[in-house]
């Protein structure tokens, strides 16, 4: 099987890559309390999460940065999800064939485990979903109804009248959080709660981390770092905007360390807390 090495805490020892992320107990709050909100960012060294040609091109993941074993985590910690929380941006990608299909958990031989992993912790066999658009202009996927999710939209007050009542006629009734171009978190949060989720699994953009981060919102970052420049002139990065001070102070859990190999580079794989100062 194969393994990784564990370099903090610092014990030096290997263990199996299987099953890395899923913990005994889960990553989630207390029932009642505010979720507990987690991310996970890929990038290269030099911080590149996304590149595009030119300013009119959509970003995308370079295929070079690209990981197969990044992205087996990444389902681990998507198992642990009530609810995940996208955008309409990545609806749009999806339809276009763009990206690939993460509303729900793949169904194959390789992710069996994390399906029964689910179904030891009481959860449901696909999360709920929460799509985020300032414009509600963005395609249905019929996945969502095969697997019978529960979606919820949340959009701000500058949705158009006709958006808002295309998705009420499809029985949708778009949540309003915000008056601005981006829905406001505090609502958000607090609809959340109501939800009765305790872990929320961020796999939105860097502009709604930043957002969260800075109202102590996020209790988990698991951040990849794939060993290897890209540069390239127009990149999205994991955060930019407004400086964070003290809500960016993180503490570090865990670091994972694995070596290069014929298909990919060297990696690590770390696991923060927010140390709020």
């Amino acid at each position: 099987m194969e393994e990784i090495t564990r370099l903090f805490p610092p014990t030096g020892e290997a263990q199996s890559v299987q099953g890395l992320y899923l913990r005994p107990g889960r990553i989630a709050g207390e029932e009642g309390a505010i979720p507990l909100v987690y991310a996970n960012f890929l990038s290269s060294l030099d911080g590149r999460i996304a590149l595009a040609d030119s300013d009119d091109e959509q970003y995308q993941l370079p295929q070079r940065l690209k990981s197969s074993l990044d992205f087996r985590l990444f389902l681990e910690l998507y198992a642990h999800a009530d609810c995940i929380i996208t955008h309409g941006g990545y609806m749009r990608s999806l339809q276009d064939k763009r990206l690939g299909n993460i509303l729900q958990l793949p169904e194959c031989a390789e992710t069996q485990y994390l399906h029964r992993w689910r179904a030891e912790q009481g959860l449901k066999s696909a999360p709920d979903v929460m799509i985020l658009s300032g414009s509600l202009d963005f395609p249905w996927h019929d996945s969502l109804d095969e697997h019978g999710q529960k979606v919820h939209l949340a959009t701000t007050a500058e949705a158009t009248p006709e958006r808002i009542e295309y998705w009420r006629e499809k029985g949708m009734e778009p949540l309003r959080f915000g008056q601005g171009r981006l829905v406001d978190v505090e609502p958000l949060m607090s609809f959340l709660q109501q939800q009765d989720y305790r872990s929320v699994y961020l796999v939105a953009g860097p502009e709604l981390l930043h957002d969260l981060l800075r109202h102590n919102y996020v209790q988990r970052y698991f951040t990849t770092i794939s060993h290897q420049l890209l540069a390239g002139s127009d990149f999205k990065t994991v955060l930019s905007g407004a400086e964070l001070g003290d809500q960016g102070a993180l503490d570090l859990c865990g670091l994972f360390y694995m070596p290069p190999s014929k298909a990919e580079v060297g990696q690590w794989f770390a696991e923060f807390e927010p140390n709020h100062i």
